[in-house]
């Protein structure tokens, strides 16, 4: 049943940069949103797009906002556009995600027992998926798993606007990992966060090595930097990060996956594995994915002491 209020009950907080034709996806599928136009607005942080970006597609009734800024990375205009926010409640989504229609009062009822819910992120499959495909299911946006380690992405991500506020919000210095950062950091708060499996968005996978391995390069990267200037230590400076197999075997073993492929991951997503899958999949999965984190960690970490705290 949907919720019927005269009261603005969510902000939408969406990031882009030249993914124009995505924003529109977005924007369809919010107007299909089972909680009332007039609970929620959306409030678009253009990040220097050079397409037109939210360009004319604020509507007439002030429900959808676009505020542009220099390009910098997607935090620093989810920053902006937070600011901006109205309601008591903020909803991460990105522009390339299409919620489901009880998305945003599925998010609101479980934030009733939180102060951050992850909400399930489902994958938009390619017609011909490709072992990079599967990579990217496996490793990444598993919110299930990530809220039992105090991670979340922002993907799919509400949050208390009077909690993000007293955090001081994303940091914005470096382009990726801030999401983690910030729900970690709200944890360490004592701010309670949890999962919402009926709160959920689709998203598209990676499906080339460049994009799959660049993704993970940043991230890894990013992480590195944060803790070396928080003075802590990454963990790919640590020597069982450089023993083949040993840590994707704890790591995997630690949050109950299958060896291979997850197979539970990809049974939900409409996926039958082939043993060539795993095959295919091994040698990366525990030699080049590892070390390549462990490069980009060990760089992250030489950039990290050049650096100083934002």
């Amino acid at each position: 049943m949907a919720v019927v209020s005269r009261e603005l009950c969510a902000s939408v907080i969406v990031p882009v940069r030249d993914g124009r034709e995505h924003l529109r996806g977005l924007l369809a599928a919010l107007r299909a949103q089972t909680l009332p136009p007039a609970a929620f607005e959306v409030i678009v942080g253009d990040d220097g797009s050079t397409d037109g970006g939210a360009a004319d597609l604020d509507d007439a009734g002030g429900r959808v906002r676009a505020l542009s800024g220099p390009r910098r990375n997607a935090y620093a205009a989810r920053n902006r556009a937070a600011a901006a926010a109205s309601a008591p409640v903020l909803a991460f989504c990105d522009a390339d995600c299409r919620p489901e229609p009880g998305w945003l009062e599925a998010g609101l009822a479980a934030l009733a027992e939180a102060d951050l819910v992850a909400g399930e992120i489902r994958f938009e499959l390619p017609e011909r998926p490709t072992i990079w495909t599967l990579l990217d299911i496996d490793t990444f946006k598993d919110h299930e798993r990530q809220v039992r380690s105090a991670n979340a992405e922002t993907a799919n991500l509400f949050v208390r606007r009077e909690l993000f506020e007293r955090l001081g919000g994303f940091d914005d210095s470096l382009p990726a990992h801030g999401d983690f950062e910030f729900v970690s950091r709200s944890v360490a708060s004592g701010a309670r966060l949890a999962y919402a499996g009926t709160a959920a968005v689709t998203h598209p996978t990676r499906n080339t090595a460049r994009s799959f391995l660049q993704a993970l390069w940043m991230m890894n990267h990013s992480y590195a930097v944060r803790e070396t200037r928080a003075g802590c230590r990454p963990e790919g400076l640590k020597l069982r990060s450089w023993v083949p197999l040993v840590q994707t075997l704890r790591s995997r073993r630690r949050f109950g996956c299958s060896l291979g492929l997850d197979r539970r991951r990809m049974a939900a997503h409409g996926l039958r594995l082939r043993a060539r899958d795993d095959l295919r999949a091994l040698p990366l999965m525990y030699v080049l994915m590892p070390y390549l984190c462990g490069a980009a960690q060990v760089r992250g970490w030489l950039d990290g002491r050049r650096m100083k705290m934002p």
